[in-house]
């Protein structure tokens, strides 16, 4: 009878823990599913194209605290910054960079694959000079 009843409590002793890691990652998967959406939600929309021919594509970015462009391919490109502002740069495996900048300054970035997040407390205005 104390075998039995031993028996009966360790299993549920176990069957408690099982229990708490499925719930675990239950949340963990509920947590992803969220971040996603939330960034999805924080993404800005297409920049308007001020400029294009068969050499460059000329686009006023603007982006709000808290904002993010989508991730994806960039062409090699100049960028001039209207103001001054604060960057995430977000890589595809999960590394990040942050960039500052100054009103007026000019940058020349190389072809890559990136999500940038304004995470200044001003919008960013930049003007993006994509070289084809």
């Amino acid at each position: 009878m104390k075998k039995l009843v031993l028996m009966a409590v360790a299993a549920t002793f176990l069957l408690s823990f099982t229990a708490m890691a499925v719930m675990a990652q239950e949340k963990a998967k509920a947590e992803k599913a969220k971040t996603s959406q939330e960034l999805k939600a924080k993404e800005r929309g297409p920049a308007p194209v001020l400029f294009e021919n068969d050499k460059v594509r000329v686009v006023d970015a603007r982006t709000k605290p808290g904002e993010r462009n989508p991730m994806q391919e960039r062409s090699d490109r100049v960028i001039y910054h209207f103001n001054a502002g604060k960057t995430k740069v977000h890589y595809p495996d999960g590394k990040t960079e942050e960039r500052e900048f100054k009103a007026g300054s000019v940058e020349f970035r190389k072809r890559d694959t990136t999500s940038s997040e304004n995470i200044g407390k001003a919008e960013n205005h930049n003007l993006v000079i994509n070289l084809k």
